[in-house]
This record gives structure tokens, C-alpha cells and sequence, in this order.
């Protein structure tokens, strides 16, 4: 009988406590846009080369045909990659053999924030 009504006395309390807790931001307010770079300044960046394969008419991406970039456990693979400023579209031309540096910006997203013709290999 004791363990019943230790029980109830347990459930009773998550009901009246439970709405307060959930609905509190424990100091913690403002968690919206947790993925956006300017409340997470340790977002990381990665270094690869890779070849031009296409330059969006706009300036907005490049494809690229990059090889392995292990700081982020990527292969070698031919990706479209968004340019965090038009102007870098400039910098380079297809075919072109660059070096480039990637900004995370989301959870699983990258910009190239740098990009430059590089020696062949």
C-alpha cells in the first residue's frame, strides 16, 4: 500500500511541476536559429582543391569536382557548393584546378568563403 501511494505522490507531482518545467528556458532563452553562424562563432572550417567543373551565371555556387576532404570524412565526390559572396565566382574560371576553404553554416551545410586557382598536381 505504501508503494502505491508513493507512486501516486510521484505522478501528482510531475502533473502539477511538469507544465512549469517544460515551459521554463532554464536561463537558456533565445534558442532560435541554432544552426546560424552568428550565434555560433565555432562553426568550422575545412581546406580542399578540387576542379571547376561550372560557375552558376548569378555567382551564387560552383560546382566542384573536389578530392577527399578529410577534416569533414568527405571523398572525393563532384558537388555543388554555395559561394558565400558572388564576387569569388570571379576568381576563378571552369576548369580551373583551385584551393578553397569551406565555412559550416548549418548543421550538415557549407560555404566556400575562399577560392583560388592553385597549382596542378
Amino acid at each position: 500500500m505504501k508503494h502505491i501511494v508513493l507512486q501516486m505522490a510521484v505522478v501528482a507531482s510531475f502533473l502539477i511541476t511538469g507544465p512549469a518545467v517544460a515551459s521554463s528556458d532554464h536561463g537558456h532563452a533565445n534558442h532560435a536559429n541554432h544552426g546560424a553562424t552568428d550565434r555560433h562563432p565555432e562553426m568550422r572550417t575545412a581546406e580542399g582543391v578540387g576542379t571547376v567543373q561550372s560557375i552558376a551565371e548569378d555567382g551564387s555556387s560552383v560546382v566542384l569536382a573536389h578530392e577527399p576532404i578529410t577534416e569533414l570524412r568527405w571523398p572525393a565526390m563532384t558537388m555543388e557548393m554555395a559561394l558565400a559572396d558572388p564576387a569569388l565566382a570571379e576568381l576563378v574560371k571552369t576548369d580551373d584546378y583551385v584551393a578553397f576553404v569551406l565555412r559550416q553554416t548549418g548543421e550538415t551545410d557549407y560555404e566556400i568563403i575562399s577560392i583560388q586557382a592553385a597549382p596542378s598536381q
